[in-house]
């Protein structure tokens, strides 16, 4: 009896590793499609290090960029709502998986040296 009790110690930990492992995978997983919703609206803000093409283009730049790496093609461009801050809608809505892509494209890729930052990001009714 005392020669298997380490075997089923082993066995025990394997299955929680395994499962941990799982549940991980099915976190991070991309799972793609469209969400529920009828669009999501993105406000973002833009900083630049000496970009010196406009605010506008380089809010448009970052974006474009940030919604192909999620396999979505912009129907709309960013529009200005405040000082250096944009507006930009998806439509059908993305749902949260790829939303978090979105967020994550927008606030850790530099482009041309155009940092962004997520004000808000919400999935509604149009």
């Amino acid at each position: 009896m005392r020669a298997l009790r380490p075997l089923v110690v082993l066995v025990v930990a394997v299955a929680v590793v395994l499962g941990g492992v799982h549940l991980l995978r099915e976190a991070t997983e991309y799972h793609g499609g469209a969400g529920v919703e009828a669009q999501t609206t993105v406000l973002f803000s833009i900083k630049d290090n000496g970009f010196g093409h406009g605010d506008d283009f380089a809010a448009t730049a970052l974006w474009q960029t940030c919604i192909a790496t999620i396999g979505w093609t912009g129907e709309d461009e960013p529009v200005a709502a405040g000082e250096r801050t944009y507006r930009a809608v998806l439509r059908p809505s993305l749902p949260d998986d790829t939303r978090r892509r979105l967020r994550g494209c927008l606030e850790d890729l530099v482009v041309n040296h155009i940092k962004g930052n997520v004000v808000s990001m919400h999935s509604g009714a149009a």
